[in-house]
Parts: structure tokens; C-alpha cells; sequence
């Protein structure tokens, strides 16, 4: 089962793929093509931005690229959507979205009415290979709407709005360690994320409190020694449900998503800690056309990239 969360109908350009994200701070940008055994990024940019900045900069932005009658990917920020994982309604597929919308009601801290879903399968659990659990993604209906206006109102072509855990499954599914199974750690401004990843599947994503902003803030009192013990055991706790539920082969690699300013010992602490080969992400293992790009520009505009990776092209 595919993924669109929710599709605007435009029909992208073959092969070359857009997405748009919009971040507290500014307007990243990624174009990549597909057509190649190996994805090339065509362009990526970041114009940094306040609030009230950010639907000039979008304009700007779309005028500059032509994005007009582009179907661009937008990206979910972390925090203004839930990623539930549930049992899978025995219904038809007919059925299926009121079905989700049923279960989840006691899930949410809103009203189901107010609420824009969609899902994706999660892997099977265990040595059972048929389908007893999806993932369900809800956001609130005025989250949603507000990303699409903003967007559509800079005069950028729209096709779906995706989430952070699967625009990071994308990034993971395009290195070698993917086969093995992998844990990918990102870091926005305030929020961390880590996603698990195997054979081009998401099996485990989890929000962390931990951003950029701490662990800045840790290197500046001289506090990282905690927070990285912290983050190990967010880590920990990921492989060991993982471990448990999916009764996969462990996960072996560690990749540090890149970061807007470096965080000296962090890779050097999570491999001490979790006993795993551990390292920072290169953008070049993931698109061709990366090799130049500063690190600072590839933290700002990895989500973009993953999710102009996106294949799927289906909604619920």
C-alpha cells in the first residue's frame, strides 16, 4: 500500500522530481532526477527566512524555479502529525479509511472529524507474512490546509504532502547498508527523529526532544557527555522494540543524518555507548551531484531530498 497522505491531483514531470519544504526558518528547495540508475540532484537551495518573510521567499522561490505546474512533494513539520501504529481493520478496501478513522478516535487529542489521515503498511511482525498492522498518519485538518495554502498561494504547483520518517526511509533506502537494516538519526532545530530502516522499508520511526538547539547548547556549557548518553539510550530503546516485535537480524549501522554545525564527539560517543558502527551521513552516498554541497546546506535541505526521492505515487 502506498503513501500520499494527501494528493492534489497534479501529475509530476517525468523523472524529475520537486519538493518543497517549509521550515521555521526559511524555504528548502530539492530537485532530483530519477531517470538515472542513480539519482542525480538536479538543484537544491535554502532561503532563509522569517514567518513573515515566508510567503515572499516561496514566491521568489516558485518564479525562479518555474514551479508553477510543478507537482511538488511538501513535507509534514515534525510535531503537527501523529505517526499511530494499529491493527489492521479486517474490511474491505472500500472500507478502509472509515474503518482507521474509527479506531484511532480514542488515539488522538482531537476530534476524528477534525482530522486528514492516511496509511501505509508496517512490516510484518515476527515469522508471519501476512499483513496485521498499519501505519496511520493524522494531522490536524487546519495543519494540513494551512501547509497547502501556503504553498498553492506562492504559486506553486502542489502534489502531495508527505512526512519526515519517509522522506529519511528514502534517503536510507539508497545505501548499502540498507540491505543489513539501518538507523538513521536526523536532527532538525528542536526536534530529533530516528527511523529504522530495512530492504527500502520503514519499520520504526520515533519523534525525539532532542534538536539542534540542545545539542548546540550542550557543546556551549559543556554538557555533552549527557545528552549523548541520553540519545544512546533513545537508540536503545528503538533496536530493542525492533528486536522484539520484528524478529529481524539486528541492526548493526548507525548514520548521523548531516548537521547544520558540527557536534564534535557525537559519533565517537553513540558508537561507545551502543556498540555499533557508527558514522555521519554523507549526501553523496544518497544522490549523485551532491559531492560540493556544505555540510550546513545538506542538513538544511536532506528532508527535501528525501522526499523528492519519494516513489510512490498512490493514496489511500
Amino acid at each position: 500500500m502506498n503513501f500520499s497522505f494527501l494528493s492534489f491531483g497534479k501529475a509530476r514531470a517525468q523523472g524529475m522530481h520537486t519538493a518543497v519544504v517549509v521550515r521555521s526558518d526559511g524555504v528548502a528547495l530539492a530537485q532530483v532526477d530519477t531517470t538515472k540508475a542513480r539519482p542525480r540532484l538536479q538543484h537544491c537551495q535554502f532561503r532563509a527566512a522569517s514567518e513573515a518573510q515566508l510567503a515572499d521567499t516561496l514566491s521568489a522561490l516558485g518564479r525562479q524555479q518555474n514551479l508553477g505546474k510543478a507537482a511538488c512533494h511538501a513535507v509534514m513539520p515534525l510535531g503537527s502529525y501523529s505517526l499511530l501504529l494499529i491493527e489492521a481493520p479486517e474490511v474491505p478496501a472500500n472500507e478502509l479509511r472509515a474503518a482507521v478513522r474509527w479506531r484511532i478516535r480514542e488515539l488522538i487529542d482531537f476530534h476524528v472529524d477534525d482530522a486528514v489521515l492516511d496509511v501505509f503498511d508496517a512490516p510484518a511482525s515476527g515469522a508471519r507474512t501476512t499483513q496485521t498492522h498499519l501505519y496511520v498518519v493524522v494531522s490536524r485538518s487546519n495543519d494540513v490546509k494551512q501547509l497547502a495554502d501556503r504553498i498553492q498561494d506562492a504559486g506553486i504547483g502542489l502534489g502531495v504532502i508527505d512526512i519526515p520518517e519517509l522522506a529519511l526511509r528514502n534517503v536510507a533506502a539508497q545505501l548499502p547498508e540498507d540491505a543489513q537494516g539501518v538507523a538513521l538519526l536526523y536532527f532538525g532545530a528542536e526536534r530529533g527523529l530516528i527511523a529504522l530502516c530495512r530492504n527500502q522499508t520503514l519499520y520504526l520511526a520515533r519523534t525525539l526532544d532532542i534538536g539542534q538547539t540542545r545539542l548546540q547548547e550542550a557543546v556551549a556549557d559543556g554538557q555533552t557527555e549527557a545528552l549523548f548518553d541520553a540519545l544512546a539510550l533513545e537508540v536503545q530503546r528503538s533496536l530493542d522494540y525492533y528486536d522484539r516485535t520484528f524478529q529481524q537480524a539486528a541492526i548493526g549501522h548507525l548514520l548521523i543524518a548531516p548537521l547544520a554545525e558540527p557536534i564534535p564527539g557525537l559519533v565517537e560517543g553513540l558508537r561507545a555507548n551502543l556498540g555499533l558502527q557508527a558514522r555521519m551521513l554523507e549526501l553523496s552516498e544518497v544522490v549523485d551531484g551532491a559531492e560540493k554541497i556544505p555540510a550546513e546546506q545538506a542538513a538544511q535541505c536532506l528532508l527535501a531530498i528525501g522526499a523528492a526521492l519519494r516513489s510512490e505515487s498512490k493514496t489511500l
